[in-house]
C-alpha cells in the first residue's frame, strides 16, 4: 500500500504540482516572448520559474511538451473569447463573424509572449502540428454558429470555406503580429471579416459546382 503523501503547510501534494505546473508555464512564455520559440530550453525555464529540473520533468516531459501546453492554454483562451459573438443569436450572419474576427484579433495581440508563440508555432513541428489540429476546432464553430448558408453545413464545400477562413486568418495576423502589414487593428478585422462574409456569402448558392471537362 502506497504510504500517503501529507499536506505541506495546509496544501496537498496536488495542489502543488498544479501551482508549479501553472508556473512552468508562465515561465515558458516568459522565456518565449524573450528569446523565442528555438531558443527556449526546459533549463531557462526552471530558472525563470526557480524550480529544479525534477520538477519540471515530474510534469513535462520536454520542452516540446511545455510549449505544445502553453499553445493549448491560448487556444483554450481564443475559443472562450469568441463564444460570445458566436452566440449573438441577435446578430446578423456577417456581424457574428466580424465580432468573431475582432475577439480573435483581440485575444491573440493581448499578451506579446502568447503572441510570439502564436507567430513562432510554424517554426516548431510540434505546435505546428497542434495548430493544424485547432483549425478543425475553430472551423466547428464557425460552421455551428457564424454561417447562415443554404447549403448542407458540414458539408465539404462549406468545411472548405471555414477551413479556409480559420487557416487564412492565422497566416495573416501572424503577418500583422510580425510588422508585415500596415494595418491597425480595426483595419485588420474589416479586412479579415470581409474576406470570411464574402466566401460565406458564396455558399448561400447550394447549386452544385459545375464538372470539369476532362
Amino acid at each position: 500500500m502506497a504510504e500517503a503523501v501529507r499536506p505541506y503547510r495546509g496544501v496537498s501534494a496536488e495542489e502543488r504540482r498544479t501551482l508549479r505546473r501553472s508556473q512552468l508555464l508562465e515561465a515558458c512564455l516568459d522565456v518565449v516572448g524573450e528569446v523565442g520559440v528555438a531558443a527556449t530550453t526546459a533549463e531557462a525555464i526552471c530558472a525563470r520559474a526557480g524550480l529544479s529540473k525534477r520538477y519540471f520533468y515530474e510534469t513535462f516531459t520536454d520542452r516540446d511538451e511545455v510549449l505544445v501546453a502553453a499553445l493549448d492554454v491560448f487556444f483554450e483562451s481564443a475559443r472562450i473569447a469568441i463564444l460570445p459573438a458566436l452566440a449573438a443569436t441577435d446578430a446578423t450572419a456577417d456581424e457574428r463573424l466580424t465580432g468573431t474576427v475582432a475577439a480573435l484579433v483581440a485575444s491573440v495581440s493581448a499578451d506579446p509572449r502568447t503572441a510570439r508563440l502564436y507567430v513562432e508555432s510554424s517554426r516548431n513541428v510540434a505546435l505546428e502540428q497542434r495548430r493544424i489540429a485547432a483549425y478543425d476546432v475553430f472551423a466547428d464553430l464557425l460552421l455551428e454558429h457564424a454561417f447562415d448558408i443554404g447549403v448542407e453545413p458540414h458539408g465539404p464545400r462549406a468545411r472548405t470555406v471555414a477551413l479556409l477562413i480559420v487557416s487564412g486568418t492565422t497566416e495573416v495576423v501572424a503577418r500583422w503580429l510580425s510588422g508585415d502589414l500596415d494595418l491597425d487593428e480595426a483595419g485588420l478585422v474589416d479586412a479579415i471579416s470581409g474576406v470570411g462574409i464574402a466566401a460565406a456569402a458564396a455558399l448561400s448558392d447550394s447549386r452544385p459546382a459545375p464538372s470539369r471537362r476532362p
